[in-house]
This record gives C-alpha cells, structure tokens and sequence, in this order.
C-alpha cells in the first residue's frame, strides 16, 4: 500500500490527477502515510477486504459501485 500512495502523492504533486484504490484493511497506514508526504486530506477510494475471494461476478459488481467515484475523483479539481 506504501508504493501505490507515495506514487499517487508524487503524481498529485505533479499536477497530474491519480487515485489510489485499496482495502479498507489498509486504512489506517495509507492516511498515515499521506499525511507524512504533505497529503493530509488526500481523499482514496476503499473497497471491503478481502477482494482476492471475489469471484467474477463479484468483482464486476464491485467495480461498477466503484467506477463512478474514481472518475468524479479523477475529474473534479
């Protein structure tokens, strides 16, 4: 989880809009790590743990709930 928020934090910084996507197990350390790259209010999209026991239907279902807030995210200023 440390990579994807450092990367989204560098891309931001940037000026380049990204989103980081994880587990709602990883919450706690994603925030953290955030708030100690400059980002404290940085905004990341959660999904219920685990997803790996997901079967197909259940990752397609997961995915369209998801879709819209990641493009909101990724569009909005």
């Amino acid at each position: 989880m440390s990579c994807s928020v450092h990367d989204v934090v560098r891309f931001e910084k940037a000026g380049v809009p990204a989103v980081n996507i994880g587990t709602d197990a990883f919450i706690d350390e994603a925030v953290e790590q955030s708030r100690l790259l400059g980002m404290p209010d940085y905004e990341m999209v959660w999904l219920p743990h685990p997803v790996a026991t997901l079967d197909e239907d259940g990752v397609r279902e997961l995915s369209r709930r998801t879709a819209d807030r990641v493009v909101a995210m990724l569009t909005s200023p």
